[in-house]
């Protein structure tokens, strides 16, 4: 779409941009599987198994031992499922599991505490974010202003 000097580009536009771009390793409707991971398989599985890298549909799984890996290949249709149910399409056709550290990003999360290791916003931070993105009177700008807030302070808590 070609502009003239004169006119601007709403911040709604440009949010979006921002997160249908090419660029990004991943598409960020998929990313909601680190999110909702927890409820879907429950506590004890969360505790030894973590989502790694979903690539073309096929969801890679990082596990704390072999012991898990064989479990959870059990289960594998039964998670797959319940992920694609809550995502409402079909995301995910294939989960493979792999012994290996299950942390989101090891390179990142690397000689850090499970406490200086937070993958959602602290209380304080979404009280912050709520109040701006209550002075938003566009509902479509302000839901891309909360998703764009949310993906840079899960980026801040990583480093």
């Amino acid at each position: 779409m070609k502009r003239n000097a004169k006119s601007f580009t709403h911040i709604k536009e440009v949010i979006d941009d921002l997160f249908t771009t090419s660029a990004l390793p991943i598409d960020l409707g998929d990313a909601r599987i680190w999110k909702i991971w927890d409820r879907v398989v429950g506590k004890e599985i969360a505790e030894h198994a973590r989502p790694s890298t979903i690539n073309r549909g096929i969801l890679l799984v990082k596990v704390t031992d072999s012991v898990w890996v064989q479990e959870l290949e059990f289960m594998a249709e039964t998670i797959k499922e319940k992920l694609n149910s809550r995502l409402r399409k079909g995301t995910v056709r294939k989960i493979r599991f792999k012994v290996g550290t299950p942390q989101e990003n090891r390179e990142i999360t690397k000689g850090k505490s499970k406490q200086e290791i937070r993958q959602h916003p602290t209380t304080e931070e979404e009280k912050e974010m709520s109040k701006i993105l209550a002075r938003v009177k566009d509902k479509e700008l302000r839901l891309s202003l909360g998703r764009f807030m949310k993906v840079a302070a899960k980026k801040d808590n990583a480093r």
